[in-house]
């Protein structure tokens, strides 16, 4: 594989970033004359701290990882985004992703005319290794790989994983979006070992944070220096990042609300597999369910007609007549088998 370095853009590689006078201070500033902001302390008069350094700080202690090898993103949309910037260049390079799977890989490389080269997940949503080592060539510079996967809620074998990111000649990113689900499948812990590897959380999910807009992408402190250079100089703004660190200060608080979608997951697809019409409830360790149905638009129409929405996955590959279905909270999940209870095939 090539020096990481050789993979970036190489405007972007030479860029020189925004830089203002609050990131270039060291220390705790007491006067704060150098933005033309509002010296009125409304309690959001001041730009946000541009480096997210407390956020970085408590995922630094919480995962044990250097806040260097941290990234902070609005949202991981905007990862996916920056990402694709900083080593595809316009017009030649390719990304490579596996649906289904999750949207934004497409658009940001269609965003930053990159070519985008799908292969489809096997039938049971495994990754076809040898179809898509074939596949890369000179221009591949990144792989995406989301596990567990959107919208089948499947771990990817770790080992098939670790080869991939191994042998892939660009950059990994695997997209951990739903990683507080199984924790202990997180590769954040081997991250040093592959310099070529970027792992995307969220605190969207297991975090119940998703309004707030915060993703995160743990590399390589050269990598993330990449990213930051092309960040927009205040991309977290004072609301998200209070929010977010009060979130992060409360571990129990999410490690027990994923306990409980968790166990209504399970139960949803207990009672789900009783009914006819369902024909097969794909594994998921998630908070979700891929659920193939007999007839998925007649299921699909109907639900909505009693105020209940649920994905339409149909148009995915592999995923024909099927709905994504999240476990909500124990009402909502009765009210949801509920109705399908009086559904009338």
């Amino acid at each position: 594989m090539k020096e990481i370095q050789d993979l970036v853009r190489p405007n972007i590689l030479h860029l020189t970033p925004y830089s203002s006078a609050r990131a270039e201070f060291k220390g705790k500033a007491e006067v704060l004359l150098d933005a033309n902001e509002s010296p009125f302390n409304t309690g959001h008069n001041r730009y946000p701290e541009p480096l997210s350094t407390d956020i970085r700080t408590a995922l630094s202690e919480m995962k044990q990882i250097d806040p260097d090898n941290i990234f902070i993103g609005n949202g991981s949309d905007e990862i996916v985004d920056q990402v694709t910037r900083v080593f595809c260049t316009p017009g030649r390079d390719a990304v490579h992703a596996l649906p289904p799977t999750f949207g934004m890989y497409k658009v940001a490389a269609g965003i930053n005319d990159a070519a985008f080269r799908p292969l489809t997940l096997l039938p049971d949503f495994t990754i076809p290794v040898g179809p898509l080592k074939e596949s890369w060539d000179a221009h591949s510079k990144i792989l995406w790989l989301c596990s567990p996967n959107n919208p089948s809620g499947n771990l990817m074998d770790p080992a098939v994983v670790e080869d991939l990111i191994r042998s892939f000649p660009g950059i990994v990113v695997l997209d951990e979006a739903y990683i507080d689900f199984i924790p202990e499948a997180s590769f954040l812990p081997r991250l040093d070992e592959f310099p070529n590897l970027i792992i995307m959380q969220t605190l969207s999910k297991g975090w119940g944070m998703a309004g707030v807009r915060l993703g995160v992408a743990y590399a390589s402190p050269f990598i993330v220096t990449m990213l930051r250079a092309i960040k927009m100089p205040y991309n977290i703004n004072v609301l998200t990042q209070q929010v977010a660190l009060r979130a992060l200060q409360q571990p129990e608080v999410m490690e027990e609300r994923v306990a409980l979608l968790k166990s209504e997951r399970q139960r949803l697809e207990r009672e789900l597999a009783k009914f006819d019409f369902v024909d097969f409830i794909f594994p998921s360790v998630t908070n979700f369910l891929l659920v193939r149905f007999t007839d998925s638009d007649a299921v699909y129409k109907y639900l909505l007609t009693h105020g209940i929405v649920v994905r339409n996955q149909s148009y995915q590959p592999n995923a024909a007549s099927c709905l994504r279905i999240t476990a909500g909270l124990v009402e909502e999940n009765d009210r949801l088998l509920a109705a399908l209870e009086a559904f009338i095939v």
